[in-house]
């Protein structure tokens, strides 16, 4: 994956990510998913930023709900796949006090016991609001 940033000439920036086949093989449609996602959220915050109004921010919520939820299932596979990081490294890498850290690690929820079905998201591609065949 690589991702490039240009001028447009016109004061803008044109900000490009650049998948490899096997990207695409492995995320399919999520990878155009999660960019609307973040694009959506991007605007809403430009908007927020320069004081515009919005008839419904319902949309945004919705969207970068879901985005969270996504990267957080990232997160977590991510973690998951750690069993041995200290509490030190995982309190560093999650801006996180480490008593924080620990206390979650021991109440299963650092990452959660189980896979979440946003792990399992991030993992398979099974989407969790799609009933399963």
């Amino acid at each position: 994956m690589e991702q490039t940033t240009r001028p447009t000439g016109d004061g803008g920036s044109e900000i490009t990510l650049k998948l490899t086949a096997r990207e695409i093989e492995m995320l399919g449609d999520d990878a155009t998913d999660a960019v609307g996602l973040l694009a959506r959220a991007l605007w809403a915050a430009t908007d927020l930023r320069s004081g515009t109004s919005r008839d419904a921010w319902w949309p945004v919520v919705m969207d970068v709900s879901r985005l969270i939820r996504q990267m957080e299932g990232v997160r977590d596979a991510a973690v998951r796949e750690m069993p041995n990081a200290s509490h030190g490294e995982l309190a560093a890498a999650l801006d996180l006090h480490r008593q924080t850290v620990a206390s979650r690690r021991r109440a299963g929820t650092l990452p959660p016991t189980e896979p979440t079905e946003w792990e399992q998201w991030a993992r398979t591609g099974s989407h969790p609001d799609q009933p399963q065949h």
